[in-house]
């Protein structure tokens, strides 16, 4: 009794699942052709290249279906959005191709690659790359209710870092120094490497003391600025006569928009520790 109790219990369960994984491929796949389904990217959230770090784009292409016997082509095309990203691609369409692997099994992904050549972008470019058809009519490009990714939208920005820059310094505790224009000097035989006669603005420590009318040379906060190749930025303080006034920071570095975002420290006010956000946007 308990062994045919045990039975019905496991073919109650077996039934439930086939019910449940029928209701989810309900209308997606053809049972009476196993070949049928569809495509689509596995992730479809945008992506961010930043010219000259790494050699290609890889996009993986999911196949969406019971099996894949034959194998199958999906085209893709290449629409611009912002600029121009024929120097960068010239051909506007391609194929990925999904078939089986060197040793015969049959697989269900492969990768989109578009190679990136080493020079020709001037300035950034956003274009969209999408899926558009298959080599075989019983698989689709996502679903009918588009709720499967099949475009990804694709930023890439080369590394220009300007000379003269809009900026604004924030304190800590709130206060908004006055606005002014920054300009990096790049410091000789260096690479990425700039030197300022102000880090924060020659208003910024005066008006904070509340004495905006003391605009002197001293208090500026001048400084060493690198940035590394992942795009953090130190920040080093450059007044040998002072160090202990000017310990410096650290932030990042923007190429899609040229920005610089940078938290000096400051050793000026010991007894009202404070630090400051400096924003170093192009002009």
């Amino acid at each position: 009794m308990r062994k045919l109790i045990y039975i019905c219990f496991l073919s109650f369960s077996f039934a439930i699942l086939s019910c449940d994984l029928n209701d989810k491929n309900e209308g997606r796949f053809d049972d009476a052709n196993p070949s049928s389904g569809w495509v689509q990217f596995r992730d479809g959230a945008p992506v961010t290249i930043i010219y000259g770090s790494q050699s290609s784009i890889v996009l993986p292409i999911d196949l969406n279906a019971p099996v894949n016997k034959d194998g199958i082509e999906v085209t893709y095309t290449i629409t611009d959005i912002s600029g121009n990203s024929t120097s960068l691609i010239p051909e506007r369409t391609g194929t990925v191709e999904i078939f089986k692997n060197d040793i015969g099994e049959v697989v269900l992904t492969n990768n989109l690659v578009i190679d990136l050549p080493n020079t020709g972008l001037a300035s950034s470019v956003i274009f969209d790359i999408a899926l558009t058809s298959t080599s075989r009519t019983e698989v689709a490009i996502g679903l009918s209710d588009n709720s499967r990714p099949t475009t990804v939208r694709v930023q890439v920005c080369p590394v220009n870092i300007g000379t003269i820059y809009n900026a604004t310094a924030t304190a800590s505790t709130g206060f908004e120094g006055p606005d002014f224009v920054q300009t990096l000097v790049p410091v000789a035989g260096t690479t990425n490497k700039y030197s300022v006669d102000t880090a924060w603005g020659v208003t910024f420590f005066p008006c904070f003391i509340g004495n905006c009318a003391s605009v002197g040379a001293i208090r500026r906060y001048p400084a060493i600025i690198t940035v590394n190749d992942d795009y953090t930025v130190d920040v080093v303080g450059n007044d040998p006569a002072f160090p202990n006034r000017y310990p410096g920071g650290e932030g990042t570095y923007d190429p899609c928009t040229d920005t610089f975002d940078l938290v000096l420290r400051q050793g000026l006010l010991t007894s009202n520790p404070f630090t400051v956000n400096v924003i170093y946007s192009p002009q």
